[in-house]
């Protein structure tokens, strides 16, 4: 199967040595993102802002890779604090909806994050 790089020019780009996404045959897989805007900066503890700055570059960078949040079978939730788990799924039914029977499979752990800033990181694997 070919391997296809997938780097959505409007998205803000660290400089870590990593593509948005990579798709193999029907898969995407999205890389983590952390709650970046536009200026590659994190809006410094402030989870709800990071958190839906993270789902909105992932669903940016599905959109771009011809999927989309509806078409997302596993999503990876790393966050910096417990405390922040509540918040978290309120958030996440903003984008992924109040319908259990339509969410993707998921797991949260607490981890701890490259940068002290980052309050959480998501990533997800999706079809095309």
């Amino acid at each position: 199967m070919a391997r296809i790089v997938i780097n959505n020019p409007a998205l803000p780009r660290s400089k870590s040595p990593h593509s948005n996404a990579v798709r193999v045959g029907n898969l995407i897989f999205v890389s983590g993102f952390p709650g970046y805007d536009e200026n590659v900066q994190v809006p410094k503890g402030d989870f709800a802002a990071q958190m839906r700055l993270a789902l909105k570059n992932v669903k940016a960078t599905l959109e771009y890779a011809g999927s989309s949040l509806e078409k997302v079978a596993k999503v990876n939730v790393y966050l910096d604090r417990r405390a922040d788990f509540d918040e978290l799924n309120e958030i996440y039914k903003e984008f992924f909806g109040d319908e259990p029977s339509q969410w993707p499979a998921r797991t949260t752990v607490e981890a701890r994050l490259p940068r002290k800033d980052f309050l959480l990181e998501i990533d997800c694997i999706a079809e095309v």
